[in-house]
């Protein structure tokens, strides 16, 4: 029988886990294109074909993964719970899913990069924050429009419930419990957000 090669997305499925599974062997800043296409059994032509560097791939992988999470956007699994409490609960258990179930080794990966080389990073950075002020601001019209009482805040106030869970993340490679997000929600950010 003929050995097949991979193609299509069965080939980039197989790269993102051989990356996945290089950085919880070697780490990210010893991580090469090279163990990457021998743990995916590829070629590293291949990789480079694709991606000029290590923050291109991984940048895509993190992508990848929060679709495949999610299901789609996350602005568009805002839903009205009914309260406000309950949508900034909802809201921070979908947003540590992108972690427990995406990868904390990519999304801690992007984070390094983050911090080595500001200019590459900004324009992600920048799309991402403006993606989730949307999130909040869609968040909060809703507990408007039931009448809670909202404060007006400062986009970078807005930012603050992924803040929380970012930081979280980067510190600690647990998930992080239910109670603990009710805590999050109840003593840091209905004090923010509500009159």
């Amino acid at each position: 029988m003929k050995n097949m090669r991979k193609r299509g997305d069965i080939l980039s499925e197989s790269i993102y886990n051989a990356t996945i599974e290089m950085i919880k062997k070697v780490g990210y800043t010893n991580l090469t294109f090279q163990q990457i296409a021998q743990e995916a059994k590829t070629s590293r032509t291949v990789i480079y074909r694709r991606w000029k560097n290590k923050f291109e791939l991984i940048h895509e992988i993190m992508t990848y993964k929060t679709a495949k999470v999610l299901g789609g956007e996350l602005i568009d699994k805002i839903q009205d719970t009914g309260s406000l409490r309950g949508d900034l609960l909802h809201l921070l258990t979908l947003y540590q899913r992108i972690y427990t179930e995406g990868s904390y080794e990519i999304m801690n990966a992007v984070l390094y990069e983050m911090g080595q080389d500001s200019k590459k990073m900004s324009e992600i950075e920048v799309n991402a924050t403006n993606k989730n002020i949307l999130v909040m601001r869609k968040l909060l019209s809703l507990a408007k429009a039931r009448g809670e009482k909202i404060k007006e805040v400062s986009d970078t106030t807005l930012t603050l419930p992924f803040d929380l869970i970012r930081v979280r993340n980067l510190i600690h490679k647990d998930a992080i419990k239910e109670n603990h997000l009710e805590q999050l929600v109840d003593e840091i950010l209905l004090p923010v957000f509500l009159e």
